[in-house]
């Protein structure tokens, strides 16, 4: 048994793979095996990964059917022989001391999971480093639940949307409780951010998490990535989402931070909306704003549980208003990219 399974989906990504896998062919932590899931690429990414394979003996390849990310995880996992497992997205990288890092403080905490940080690149190049922990962090009990919950929203009346990344690429998992539990992920096809359910069933059969503080994951920027584009389903997939957490969590304070995901994801969707060279803009604006789902959520969710820019788009989409909501989403988009 390897210490780490490190499980890397590959779609497309000939221009990044080689930066991506030497980075993880160079961690100081060596016991590991390193998982290549080519998802059905259709360029010389397949034959990229074979070669690797050939190459160290720690590497294993996967090739199958395009089915998505989350698939793709699944198909790793169902090969996984480490202690724990991590999650690396193929057009990202890492920094060579992240997984002994993890597994040193995994295994001193007796923890089940450990995050650390990471750096997002910006549209100029530049790196922001994250500040979800001052210091190393750890959680036990009760509190692994709090945690969870950070990840999915904040508490009413906090400005930030979320404590903690969602992300599953920042941190190990120990691979017993992911088989013992069943746990696999979702396809982001039928649920956006496939992410959370796996994080939500990880951490609730969980009885202790660690955070450490250094960055060591590069979250890079892809212009390319499916993430990146304007797709109209989307909507339906964060009303799958909002379902499904409903169904996982129970009680008023899960409810508001699942409602609050929702509504955060929708006020991104429409920016990007109005960001896209769509022409039925205006249709879609009134289909989201016209689905019965707000009614059950404005019935929760009070308006003045959001900060003041979330509330007011919150506030004109309950209220239907499609061309004062056009507007608004319009200014805050323009003060965002000025700020970037």
């Amino acid at each position: 048994m390897p210490k780490l399974s490190i499980i890397v989906p590959v779609y497309k990504v000939e221009r990044y793979i080689e930066r991506c896998i030497s980075s993880l062919l160079n961690q100081t932590l060596t016991d590991i095996e390193i998982i290549l899931v080519d998802d059905g690429s259709p360029d010389l990414c397949p034959q990229l990964c074979d070669e690797y394979a050939q190459k160290d003996s720690r590497v294993k390849v996967i090739h199958k059917a395009n089915a998505g990310l989350g698939y793709a995880r699944n198909s790793g996992l169902e090969i996984a022989t480490g202690e724990y497992v991590a999650f690396v997205d193929s057009d990202d990288y890492v920094d060579v001391k992240m997984y002994n890092m993890l597994y040193l403080t995994a295994h001193k905490e007796n923890a089940d999971a450990v995050f650390c940080g990471f750096y997002t690149e910006t549209r100029a190049g530049n790196w922001i480093r994250s500040k979800e922990v001052l210091e190393n962090k750890v959680w036990g009990g009760d509190d692994v639940r709090r945690f969870a919950l950070d990840m999915i929203a904040s508490a009413p009346y906090e400005k930030i949307e979320r404590r903690y990344q969602m992300s599953v690429w920042h941190s190990v998992y120990k691979r017993s409780i992911i088989e013992e539990k069943n746990i696999r992920f979702f396809s982001e096809r039928e649920v956006v951010s496939e992410d959370i359910p796996f994080q939500l069933d990880f951490l609730c059969n969980s009885n202790k998490v660690g955070y450490i503080k250094p960055a060591f994951y590069y979250y890079c920027l892809n212009e390319s990535s499916l993430t990146k584009s304007f797709k109209v389903e989307k909507f339906e997939g964060y009303k799958k989402l909002h379902s499904l957490l409903k169904d996982k969590l129970v009680g008023e304070t899960s409810l508001q931070r699942i409602d609050r995901l929702f509504i955060g994801y929708c006020r991104s969707y429409l920016i990007s909306l109005l960001n896209s060279n769509r022409q039925d803009k205006r249709q879609v604006v009134r289909m989201l704003i016209e689905d019965m789902i707000w009614r059950e959520i404005s019935e929760r969710y009070r308006v003045d549980f959001l900060p003041l820019n979330s509330r007011i788009c919150y506030y004109l989409i309950i209220k239907r208003n499609v061309p004062i909501l056009i507007t608004y989403i319009r200014i805050i988009s323009a003060l965002k990219n000025m700020m970037k």
